[in-house]
């Protein structure tokens, strides 16, 4: 950023708040319109960032979820950049380019894809709008009646009208045209905590969709592997392989958000292969570029496909969907992930966090839980207040986490070293019993 731009984020230009402060004119995502709150970054490497001030942090939010591999990985910037320069993009309505072609055969040939199609759209809200129109095409032909959706009330599937009408969240409970679909909500009844990992969640939440699915006109089935907004919530261990099986006793259609655990967050490519489980529509997209440029996909089961009307179109379609450039980043990230191991580093990676996080929080007064699933982990504290000052006071230490409710979330890339492990999780200890300590 020069310091041009860097003098126009802290002063704004013409209009000025009630103060007299100039205001800039950048508005937010989940912020109130006048908010700039928060650190301004300038430059990233790695698993580092660095704000206006000089104060370098590491990343534990990987950009925004999505820069899985770390900051500047020059491989992925070089296809991007190399691809532009031969030709951006064409309408795939009408036309093909070669990028696209690899990057969906490169996605079909990883183990436990879930899928013999893959669609692109640009952002994850788009992917989730797609697997769900896909799964009501695929009901409008198969029974008509079966319109209703079974999706967790504290799950998050995107920011459009239509996914945040699929989620019971506070924050997404007033979104305008929520009456486009019935959705049916999976709680975790009185469980908290641990509790809602427990063979008791586990039975509960089975219990619960058989009996959606057997009394409602509920045909598909729409779940994160890993509760995201929700409150960072890993599922009970067998859950999703219960799932499957409930949807295939009463032929639902099983949607997998994957747009957070996909492409190795988990320490699998996909976290369906933890168990084993394969849907039938999985949409994914964080990672997939690893923040280079937005791009996502929905991988298609041929058992949806098979049944469409015999020449029936896939009814959608953005502008941007397919950039040859974006899918020419695509599978530089994918080529990358697996030269360097990536995966495995999440998964090796995030044991050795949990197991740290674990040992030195568990039974901390104020920490309710400690739970994580590879390169995704939970500080679950007592309270909002609770999280929110033990996320300030953690990146003064020098980490950049993010808060979920009462939970601080790590995320951080996979390029993370040990002595980068042992001092994000030796800032996230300092913050929480600094902020115990003084209440």
């Amino acid at each position: 950023m020069s310091s041009g731009d860097e003098r126009e984020v802290r002063e704004g230009r013409g209009e000025r708040d009630g103060r007299g402060k100039a205001v800039s004119a950048l508005g937010r995502p989940w912020r109130a319109p006048l908010d700039h709150s928060g650190p301004v970054f300038v430059a990233g490497r790695g698993a580092w960032l660095v704000d206006r001030s000089g104060h370098r942090v590491i990343d534990a939010t990987s950009g925004a979820l999505n820069v899985f591999c770390g900051h500047g990985v020059e491989p992925v910037v070089d296809a991007f950049l190399a691809q532009l320069r031969t030709l951006a993009h064409v309408d795939m309505a009408q036309g093909l380019a070669g990028p696209a072609h690899r990057l969906a055969d490169g996605l079909r040939d990883i183990r436990g894809h879930g899928g013999e199609r893959f669609f692109f759209a640009n952002s994850g809200s788009e992917a989730i709008e797609l697997a769900v129109g896909l799964a009501s095409r695929y009901w409008a032909a198969v029974d008509e009646r079966r319109t209703d959706m079974v999706a967790f009330e504290r799950g998050y599937h995107g920011s459009t009208a239509l996914c945040q009408a699929l989620s019971g969240l506070p924050q997404t409970g007033h979104a305008p045209g929520q009456g486009s679909v019935r959705v049916h909500h999976l709680t975790f009844g009185g469980f908290i905590g641990a509790g809602q990992r427990s063979e008791a969640a586990r039975a509960y939440i089975t219990a619960r969709l058989r009996s959606l699915l057997a009394g409602s006109a509920a045909g598909t089935v729409l779940i994160e592997p890993f509760l995201n907004v929700g409150g960072g919530i890993r599922l009970p261990e067998g859950l999703l392989g219960d799932v499957r099986r409930v949807c295939d006793e009463y032929g639902a259609l099983l949607v997998l958000d994957e747009v957070f655990t996909g492409m190795g967050r988990t320490g699998a490519w996909f976290a369906h292969e933890h168990p084993g489980v394969r849907p039938d529509l999985t949409a994914f997209s964080k990672g997939l570029t690893n923040g280079v440029c937005a791009l996502s996909a929905v991988a298609a089961d041929r058992r949806v496909l098979d049944r469409l009307p015999a020449g029936s179109i896939v009814p959608y379609g953005h502008t941007m969907s397919a950039s040859a450039a974006a899918c020419a980043a695509a599978s530089a990230t994918l080529e990358h992930i697996r030269r360097t191991g990536a995966v495995e580093a999440a998964r090796a990676s995030g044991a050795r966090l949990l197991g740290a996080l674990e040992r030195e929080l568990s039974g901390t007064d104020g920490v309710v839980d400690v739970r994580g699933h590879g390169l995704a982990l939970s500080v679950e504290l007592d309270g909002p207040d609770c999280a929110g000052s033990v996320q300030r006071v953690v990146y003064d230490l020098g980490a950049y986490t993010r808060q979920q409710g009462s939970t601080v979330l790590l995320a951080p890339p996979a390029c993370l070293s040990g002595a980068e492990e042992e001092r994000l999780v030796d800032h996230l200890v300092t913050g929480v019993r600094k902020v115990v300590a003084a209440r």
